[in-house]
């Protein structure tokens, strides 16, 4: 399984010409039933402006729609304040809470940030290039 970053669906939204995103490329390689995203991502997808606007949130909706949302249990949130607490460089609650929701789950993680993922021990960084 892949858990898509943030980054990857935010990328897809904003495209201009949407079928050549980053998110397109890895559905077509990837099973649909192989991709997930984070229920803090969910949450992250809600703050930005565009989703006040019903198109915009249409297309988010249909975008995410087929995916897997993994939820944010208590185990993934013990992990994600370890994974903070123990990483040299400081990480953002949501970057812990994906990184922690892809290792409880046994999944890579898709990102456009991998600075912001590279540190994190044991988690495998999916290759999208």
């Amino acid at each position: 399984m892949v858990v898509l970053d943030t980054s990857v669906i935010i990328d897809h939204l904003r495209q201009k010409s949407r079928h050549d995103s980053i998110f397109v490329r890895l559905a077509e390689n990837i099973s649909r039933g192989d991709l997930a995203i984070s229920m803090v991502t969910v949450q992250e997808l809600y703050e930005g402006q565009s989703t006040k606007e019903q198109e915009e949130e249409n297309f988010l909706l249909a975008t995410i729609g087929s995916l897997k949302i993994l939820p944010y249990t208590y185990e993934v949130a013990e992990l994600a304040g370890r994974l903070s607490r123990d990483n040299p460089n400081p990480l953002e609650f949501p970057d812990a809470a994906i990184a922690a929701t892809a290792l409880v789950n046994n999944a890579s993680v898709a990102t456009l940030n991998k600075k912001d993922f590279s540190q994190i021990p044991n988690l495998e960084l999916f290759d999208i290039v």
